[in-house]
């Protein structure tokens, strides 16, 4: 592919992550939602069953894409057959909030569910195809920046979202945050174009449209790229031929292994992470709007450690990334577990020091989950066999599946046992990352076995 396409492409992609992840922050599984379901009444089960879906949606199908899409010359047509699903599913779920009348909760909660769980199941039947087009057209040694990219300048945009969801949300005046000029700014812009002042749940109605029209702009913007055509085609198989293969995969080469579990173990981790937001709303007495406070810290966060981990995966690979990020995770359910069993109780305004904690774990998962994204893209790319690439990077996402589940595990821990049991098993499963983060062999260093890649299977 010549220069000019390649850097338009790369351009696309770049508008492409920068829309998406903005419009997702309006949106955010991990503090708007939890506390949008926990201000309706909804248990705990609920918060971790609606923040899985989120991601486990984009996980399960892409094993079915793969085996369809290692048969075609071109993906791009896979990819714009999601768009419609994205929107539908996105902006539906803010519709409803509208067209519902707010005494039937359970019914809004139930269309607000299924909406983003189609956006988040679309989205990952978009994702194999990007990820192969992503292959054929960014160089390998400018992967790391690409995907960093991609999340830089919607990051950037994200801590102005994340203001704008506390003022949507009705704002708390008293708190320190609220009396900085970047959020006065931010508001008079909401009450000038008419967000501000609406009632619960449409004020949350507001947020998910928000989200759905801008996210809809990125993906849009990515039906334009100029898609080379595959060097390898793979014939036609049943799906469970395709099931056999990535099993072959999963036993011939211990590096995929290390990989699953690795992502397996951060997974287990990463199920208390919704529940730092509901924690601080129901226990700590933190306000609504801190949510959105929360999304700017961790998105801001992201923005300032996606150009260092770029750089770093660039210049050091991936594994060095894996072991870092596994460091950092250690330290926000262990900060969480001091707080909950320090019997600090709900006050208003809440203290300065207790804010400070909390906004830490925000800022460390803002860290960790950026740097395992660009990590966990690249690694896939360069240590997968070309011939069976789409294979390679769609069963893996799909054997992840059932563990992008675990915030429901999550949920069910809290109702069971309580918030401290929840984050005392997280920092458990954080050291078990750190182990294998740390047993991981870097791609580019990595010899393989004479035909390992490319031998039939």
């Amino acid at each position: 592919m010549g220069g000019a396409s390649s850097r338009r492409n790369q351009t696309l992609g770049i508008l492409n992550g920068m829309l998406v992840n903005l419009g997702n922050a309006f949106v955010d599984p991990f503090t708007v939602l939890p506390v949008f379901i926990t201000s309706f009444g909804g248990s705990t089960v609920l918060v971790g069953f609606v923040s899985a879906t989120f991601f486990a949606g984009w996980f399960l199908p892409q094993v079915f894409v793969a085996a369809v899409a290692q048969t075609r010359k071109r993906v791009l047509p896979i990819y714009t057959a999601s768009a419609a699903f994205r929107f539908v599913g996105f902006a539906g779920a803010g519709a409803s909030v509208f067209l519902i009348d707010p005494s039937h909760r359970s019914l809004i909660l139930l269309c607000v569910c299924a909406g983003l769980s189609l956006n988040a199941l679309a989205a990952g039947v978009a994702a194999v195809p990007f990820l192969e087009i992503t292959s054929k057209t960014v160089p390998v040694n400018k992967r790391g920046a690409f995907f960093a990219g991609r999340r830089v300048v919607g990051g950037l945009l994200g801590i102005v979202a994340g203001l704008v969801i506390a003022a949507v949300l009705g704002g708390e005046p008293t708190a320190m945050w609220a009396q900085t000029g970047a959020y006065q700014a931010v508001k008079s812009a909401v009450d000038a174009i008419g967000w501000s002042g609406h009632t619960f749940p449409h004020n949350y109605g507001i947020l998910i449209l928000v989200g759905a029209v801008i996210s809809t702009g990125g993906v849009v913007a990515y039906l334009f790229v100029s898609e080379p055509g595959a060097k390898h085609v793979a014939r036609a198989a049943p799906l469970r031929t395709y099931l056999s293969e990535g099993l072959e995969l999963l036993k011939r080469m211990p590096d995929y292994r290390t990989f699953f579990w690795m992502r397996v173990t951060y997974q287990v981790s990463a199920m208390a992470f919704p529940f730092y937001a509901t924690y601080a709303y129901t226990r700590l007495g933190f306000s609504e709007a801190s949510v959105g406070v929360f999304v700017s810290i961790w998105v801001g966060a992201g923005v300032l450690s996606n150009a260092v981990w770029g750089r770093l995966l660039d210049r050091s690979g991936n594994r060095v990334v894996f072991v870092s990020t596994a460091l950092m995770s250690i330290v926000a359910p262990v900060t969480m577990l001091v707080l909950a069993s320090s019997g600090v109780s709900a006050t208003r305004p809440v203290a300065a020091g207790v804010f400070a904690l909390v906004a830490s774990t925000f800022l460390l998962n803002g860290f960790v989950r950026s740097g395992r994204f660009i990590a966990n893209q690249t690694y896939l790319l360069e240590s997968a066999p070309p011939d069976r690439r789409p294979l390679y990077v769609g069963f893996m996402n799909s054997l992840s599946f059932p563990f992008m589940l675990s915030p429901i595990l999550g949920g069910l821990v809290v109702a069971g046992l309580g918030y401290r049991a929840l984050f005392a098993v997280g920092a458990l499963a954080a050291v078990g990352n750190l182990v294998a983060s740390n047993r991981l062999v870097e791609p580019r260093r990595r010899v393989p076995s004479p035909g390992e890649e490319t031998v039939p299977l």
